[in-house]
């Protein structure tokens, strides 16, 4: 921007101008701002630093105005008139461009599937029950063979069978067999004894086959008594009782 001699006053004081100088600054400030605010560039700011030298109307000295930031503004006296030439700034703002980030796909592999064989099929054990028939009072018989009299002071001797009185085989897994003999009251006389057999397994009794233990009491005396035999399998008793006198 120029000013020609006619924009300045030929006698006017030094105070004056410079003061003229200063409204005129504030001016082009106000225009770098205006145009700061549309271009979207950096405002400039034209700030005086200060004053070298104000000469009169003719003079050879200059008055340079310093301005704060980028520029510099020159006041020059012309003969014939004053005139001032200030150079404004030339403003120049770079762009960068957006940088466009182009989205990636990123694929993530799949894990392999594990397929688990299905587990061995453990054949069902099955155990065998019982065999049937059972040992017992349905199929067996018991009976004692012994003297119906005994002499007081003599032993007394007889003898228990067990027989299977079936047409077919029965089993066991074990049996007990006992024998006692009491008095006419059902006192014992003779303390019982047992006798304890285990096959641990399923045992077969053949059809006709027995089972024998002596009937025995060492020391008598004059009475009546019972001489008693049994045969405990699975189940119940196979029993069987005589009785005799001693006299």
């Amino acid at each position: 921007m120029a000013w020609n001699h006619d924009d300045v006053a030929p006698n006017r004081s030094r105070d004056e101008l410079l003061g003229d100088v200063v409204r005129r600054g504030e001016r082009i400030r106000r225009r770098r701002r205006v145009f700061a605010g549309l271009g979207g560039g950096a405002a400039v700011v034209l700030m005086v630093a200060g004053i070298a030298t104000v000469s009169g109307l003719g003079g050879e000295p200059t008055t340079q105005l310093a301005a704060g930031g980028r520029a510099t503004t020159t006041v020059a006296p012309v003969t014939g008139g004053t005139l001032f030439a200030v150079d404004q700034p030339t403003t120049s703002v770079e762009v960068t461009p957006p940088t466009s980030r182009v989205p990636v796909a990123t694929t993530v592999p799949e894990e392999p599937v594990t397929t688990l064989a299905p587990a061995p099929t453990v054949p069902e054990t099955i155990v065998p029950g019982p065999k049937e028939p059972r040992c017992g009072p349905a199929v067996m018989q018991a009976t004692i063979t012994m003297a119906p009299t005994f002499v007081a002071g003599q032993p007394v001797t007889g003898q228990a069978v067990l027989r299977n009185t079936s047409g077919a085989p029965c089993y066991y897994y074990s049996y007990t067999a006992t024998q006692e003999i009491n008095d006419s009251l059902g006192n014992p006389v003779v303390p019982g004894s047992a006798l304890i057999a285990d096959a641990f397994e399923d045992t077969p009794f053949a059809p006709g086959q027995t089972l024998t233990q002596p009937v025995q009491w060492s020391q008598s005396a004059a009475g009546s008594y019972v001489a008693r035999v049994s045969w405990s399998f699975d189940g119940p008793k196979v029993e069987a009782a005589a009785a005799f006198t001693v006299a």
